[in-house]
């Protein structure tokens, strides 16, 4: 059973990878579950094998696992979330590219998801290879917590309505498709400008990660801000907004980028202007690459409309009840009213 989970780690290629390995032939399918099965058990069967938790009900976190709030979250239909991450003793994040982080080998990241009160998922992403584009380099897992609160065990083909909540836990497949969209580093939320703000009381920022010399390259000024947005209040919590909600898809560096050349995730090299940034260059009045019809039959061709949001594609998308044309794709069945108030006002004042 040891070689089961080898194979497991080796050849998932971090959620069922499009290139495919020959596996052991005692080994289960890519997309198998990750049951306990006795004395050999997998040891990331259950929450409590990640090393995040001391105890299965996951009560106390080990001091290792060091807590984190990204600047601009990602909206999760009203989730409350906890974050934390761990780097092998004695290593450091590669900043040189300060908007491409590079993580060492056995970082681990969890992401813990209450709605309604109540725990219904914990996901878990570590690295396991040096190169990032190698098959296998990132592994992805989410865990279910069950009824009672007391234990979290794998689920890796996901789960719908968790703990009768309408929270829905992703498949692995659906966790490598928005986490392979940023390159190279696959890691959502914990870069510089998310990072770039005074974090609340017990949880890490970007000058404690400089501090705490976790970094091979520390960025300019003495404090945060590092990377000073561009702009007023209303444009600035656009651009997070997009930068925190689309940013993973719509890069440079993304696949959706070659068919939808939308680029909204923030550049630390760009931000002297508003009309600098990526968004506003890649969106305001410009030409939808993928114009589409609305539930009307009205052909929506522009992204974003100055001082009209809504016929901007951007709003239209956001608010349709067309799945296929719904923005995000994934992870959300809500539309985000504080996101829509905040792109609302953006757009009305260009």
């Amino acid at each position: 059973m040891k070689l089961w989970v080898v194979a497991m780690l080796g050849l998932c290629a971090a959620c069922g990878d499009g290139r495919t390995a020959t596996p052991p032939q005692d080994a289960p399918a890519i997309d198998a579950e990750l049951v306990d099965v006795g004395p050999d058990a997998n040891p990331l069967a259950s929450l409590d094998g990640t090393g995040l938790c001391a105890d299965a009900a996951c009560t106390q976190i080990n001091s290792t696992a060091l807590e984190y709030e990204p600047r601009f979250a990602l909206w999760s239909d009203g989730a409350t979330k906890r974050r934390w991450i761990e780097l092998p003793a004695g290593t450091k994040i590669d900043t040189t590219d300060m908007n491409r982080w590079v993580f060492p080998v056995g970082t681990k990241l969890w992401k813990e998801f209450t709605r309604d009160g109540i725990r219904v998922e914990t996901r878990f992403i570590t690295k396991l290879l040096a190169d990032d584009d190698a098959p296998g380099a990132w592994f992805f897992v989410a865990y279910a917590w069950n009824a009672t609160q007391d234990a979290a065990v794998a689920v890796s083909t996901g789960q719908q309505n968790v703990n009768g909540t309408t929270h829905d836990i992703p498949s692995r497949a659906n966790c490598k498709e928005c986490h392979d969209s940023l390159r190279p580093s696959r890691v959502l939320g914990f870069q510089a400008i998310q990072l770039d703000a005074a974090a609340p009381s017990g949880k890490l920022d970007l000058d404690d990660l400089i501090a705490m010399n976790l970094l091979t390259a520390a960025p300019a000024g003495a404090a945060s801000p590092h990377f000073a947005l561009p702009g007023t209040a209303v444009e600035q919590a656009a651009l997070g907004y997009m930068h925190g909600n689309c940013g993973h898809c719509h890069n440079a560096t993304s696949p959706v980028h070659d068919t939808t050349p939308i680029e909204t995730l923030l550049d630390t090299t760009k931000l002297a202007t508003v009309a600098t940034t990526p968004s506003f260059v890649s969106m305001v009045d410009q030409t939808a690459a993928v114009p589409f019809n609305d539930e009307n039959g009205v052909l929506r061709d522009k992204i974003i409309i100055s001082g009209d949001p809504d016929n901007s594609g951007l709003i239209v998308r956001m608010n349709t009840s067309i799945g296929i044309r719904h923005m995000p794709k994934l992870g959300s069945e809500v539309v985000d009213p504080d996101g829509q108030t905040a792109l609302r006002a953006w757009i009305t004042g260009l």
